[in-house]
């Protein structure tokens, strides 16, 4: 378990270290419009729509490190790819392979770790926390190497982690982390969906959410006047809630459905300081907000869904959910490059301001019916 946290760790070094600088690479050096930028955003997460759930059935019959392998191998090569951009449409594919590749890598390394400890939230937690680390330290390094390289050799430096992480990953290949899934037994998946269809409307407005803050939101703080390295310094605050938040996030678990509305209303609240009060000390504090209500998202709704659930049905019912999280992700930059340029730039945020508050309230009223 240990090589598959630090390979893990370098995989969010890496992809914090160049994540939140691409919105303004598109921004700056390809001269995208929002709209744009939105559908960069779009084409890196919509293959997360559609394969998870294939990628779920695979890690029930086949070697789960090895699949990680392949999406780690995949998404080096596109962070390198990323330097040779010259245009959105070059953009849009690098991204697309990006989106593909973490597809194949994040289920198959969150069914390796649920499998790994009877307490799910706890093993989710601890590897979400090295996750977290490295996405938490890499803005830091990306701003410095940014400033001393600019873009292209930021992202072709940030290749160098990702293949340190398939090298420890390929070690773990030959361990046994596959389970009994009969070849010829496929759990329905739209069953699957209705079984949890509160929670997954839920993890919709959260993705959407996560995906504007990824795609879109460093373009529009830019455009107010904060900088590449207070950018990269606003990330790594954003990271380190996270990070402190995960820490006690497994003994959160006892009240899942109250706490998570209550991190629904302060996604809200943040969006609603995004909307009003682009400094950078607001900035900030939304971004902690975030941080800690993001964090409590992931490992509480991934075990409400996965509780009681067979070894040898694990990996599917982790692909389901991560093709539900793939929708939010997907719709949310596209419909906020969408607003921000039909109306103004900071509509989205008001826009999730307001689902966010009227969210929360319909599933607490529908759960205490």
């Amino acid at each position: 378990m240990k090589t598959i946290f630090i390979a893990i760790f370098l995989v969010g070094m890496a992809y914090g270290s160049h994540v939140p600088l691409v919105p303004v690479f598109a921004r700056e050096e390809i001269r995208a419009t929002y709209l744009e930028i939105g559908t960069i955003g779009m084409a890196n997460y919509l293959p997360y729509v559609f394969t998870p759930a294939f990628v779920g059935i695979l890690l029930d019959r086949f070697n789960r490190s090895i699949i990680m392998s392949i999406g780690i191998a995949i998404s080096a090569s596109s962070i390198f790819a990323l330097s040779l951009a010259n245009n959105v449409l070059d953009l849009m594919l690098i991204r697309t392979f990006s989106g593909l590749a973490h597809a194949f890598l994040w289920p198959a390394a969150t069914s390796i770790v649920t499998g790994m400890d009877n307490n799910s939230v706890r093993s989710i937690s601890r590897f979400t926390m090295f996750w977290v680390t490295g996405y938490m330290l890499g803005p830091l390094i990306g701003s410095i190497l940014f400033e001393s390289f600019g873009f292209r050799l930021l992202f072709q430096y940030s290749t160098i982690f990702m293949i340190i992480a398939l090298l420890l990953s390929i070690v773990t290949t030959g361990k046994r982390n596959t389970s009994n899934a009969k070849r010829d037994h496929f759990t329905n998946i739209l069953t699957i969906v209705r079984s949890n269809i509160r929670i997954y409307i839920l993890v919709i407005y959260y993705s959407a959410a996560f995906g504007i803050i990824l795609a879109v939101f460093p373009a529009y703080i830019k455009d107010y006047g904060i900088d590449e390295f207070h950018i990269g310094v606003l990330y790594f605050i954003f990271g380190l809630a996270r990070l402190l938040t995960l820490t006690f996030t497994h003994r959160l678990v006892s009240r899942s459905i109250s706490i998570i509305a209550v991190a629904t209303i302060l996604i809200s609240l943040s969006m609603l300081i995004a909307y009003s009060l682009v400094t950078f000390s607001f900035i900030f504090l939304a971004l902690i907000i975030l941080g800690f209500s993001f964090s409590i998202y992931f490992p509480i709704t991934l075990s409400m869904v996965t509780k009681g659930i067979p070894d040898n049905m694990l990996g599917r019912y982790v692909g389901v959910y991560e093709t539900i999280f793939g929708i939010g992700w997907t719709i949310g930059p596209i419909i906020a490059g969408m607003l921000a340029d039909a109306f103004v730039n900071n509509t989205p945020y008001l826009v999730m301001f307001i689902i966010g508050i009227i969210l929360p309230l319909i599933m607490l009223r529908f759960n205490s019916k």
